[in-house]
């Protein structure tokens, strides 16, 4: 018979005791379990009724430029020799964004100032003519244009233009002062010749008298008388003649004089009439070619600030554009970064300018990118409509803040970009936001009809 298991030998009290044991156990795992629940649920039901949530409106927002565009509009027109930026580009103050054709420019200064190189050579010749100087000074801006061979021809010129113009009028001048000089010495002599004349014509008239008186007295002879008269005669006759030919070239020694002043002044006159033209001729020369550097310098268009290219109205080398023309649009880089966010109607009353606004930009990776603080700047005092989808929303105005700004420095934000905004309006407990659907539906159902 096979042997007895040691259960079946054990007595009937034990049994009864093991089982009491495992009861109990059971039941102080439920109460413990009980408990856990109770415990958790009140702390749950504390949490939500006391622990502070912050409340706020969310809304999809686009980035968008600051008001303060700076646009890019050309001052010359021309055809584009280049285009440097595409929409979207950061740039720097100064950076070369387009260049316009510049041949033409080039080609007319180029004319200008040789023109420019000859009437203001001219003007210093004329001008030193004029005061009487025997040597020319050109002006400065002329002398250290001597690198240009048109500018050292033109002064080459008027400096042996200057020296035989004045060799030609000293040499006329010259012969006639020879003139006048042989002119006097003729004076001279008739004066000499006149002078004696008068002497003889005295003593002849005295000799004359006496002999008149002997003639009378019968002790002359009187055709000797008559002789001496006629040589009397002849004398008075001479110191005519040279009264009048000492008249004569006196007049001539006069006209031999106006001569000269009117050669010189008539080389007077020419200058002055000569350095009058080309005097407007160099001043309009001048300002033409102020107006070539001008268009020069222009046809290369820099950004006006840092910032990135936004609004590239042109596409195309070769094309044409036109003064004033809008080009581009500068965004500064200084310039506060702005959202404008849609926010739904039924929550207008929650959002007004002043609130504080946590921004999260969801073109990033959400992982690293920070939510960025920022402020609502204005809220729009009518409902909006999207065009497109038909949308009804209030436009409010984002403004990052500097502190944001700070957290963005490393990431590249262009207009257009989507961002997500939460507009916070206070604070609020889990059990508020649970309970207030009900409330707000209980007390539509309890409002009488």
């Amino acid at each position: 018979m096979p042997p007895s298991s040691p259960d079946s030998s054990a007595p009937p009290g034990g049994q009864s005791g093991a089982a009491a044991h495992t009861e109990l156990s059971d039941s102080r795992a439920r109460r413990w379990g009980w408990l856990l629940v109770v415990a958790g649920f009140g702390g749950f039901m504390a949490w939500a009724t006391l622990a502070p949530l912050d409340s706020g409106v969310a809304a999809p927002g686009t980035v968008v430029v600051s008001g303060n565009r700076k646009a890019v509009q050309p001052l010359v027109g021309g055809k584009i020799a280049e285009l440097a930026v595409r929409d979207g580009d950061a740039v720097r103050a100064g950076q070369i964004l387009v260049r316009l054709d510049d041949t033409q420019a080039r080609s007319q200064l180029d004319v200008a100032r040789g023109q420019w190189f000859t009437a203001s050579a001219v003007e210093t010749r004329l001008v030193a003519e004029r005061l009487g100087h025997t040597q020319i000074e050109f002006p400065a801006a002329l002398a250290n244009a001597h690198a240009d061979p048109r500018a050292s021809a033109a002064m080459a010129l008027q400096r042996e233009l200057f020296a035989t113009r004045n060799r030609a009028l000293a040499s006329e001048l010259a012969i006639l002062e020879e003139s006048i000089l042989g002119l006097e010495a003729q004076l001279r002599g008739v004066e000499a010749s006149s002078r004696a004349r008068r002497t003889q014509v005295g003593l002849l008239r005295d000799e004359i008298a006496r002999q008149r008186e002997l003639v009378d007295e019968g002790f002359y002879p009187r055709n000797r008388l008559s002789e001496q008269e006629r040589g009397l005669a002849a004398l008075n006759a001479a110191i005519a003649e040279d009264a009048g030919n000492s008249g004569r070239i006196r007049q001539q020694i006069a006209e031999t004089r106006s001569r000269m002043v009117a050669r010189e002044n008539q080389q007077r006159q020419e200058v002055e009439s000569q350095l009058t033209e080309v005097q407007r001729d160099a001043g309009a020369l001048l300002s033409r070619i102020e107006a070539l550097e001008f268009d020069l310098r222009n046809t290369e268009i820099a950004s006006p600030a840092d910032g990135l290219v936004v609004g590239l109205a042109v596409h195309t080398v070769g094309g044409v554009v036109g003064v004033g023309n809008p080009l581009m649009e500068i965004v500064p880089a200084d310039e506060p970064l702005k959202i404008d966010a849609q926010i739904p109607p039924h929550l207008i009353d929650h959002v007004r300018a002043g609130l504080e606004v946590d921004i999260l930009f969801p073109a990033f990776n959400r992982a690293t990118t920070p939510n960025v603080a920022g402020r609502v700047l204005q809220v729009s005092a009518d409902v909006l409509v999207e065009p497109q989808q038909g949308i009804q929303y209030f436009k409010a105005v984002i403004e990052v803040t500097a502190e944001g700004m700070h957290k963005l420095r490393q990431y590249e934000i262009r207009p257009g970009m989507p961002a997500e905004i939460f507009v916070r309006t206070g604070e609020r407990t889990l059990l508020n936001y649970l309970v207030k659907p009900l409330t707000d539906r209980l007390q539509g159902a309890l409002t009488e009809p």
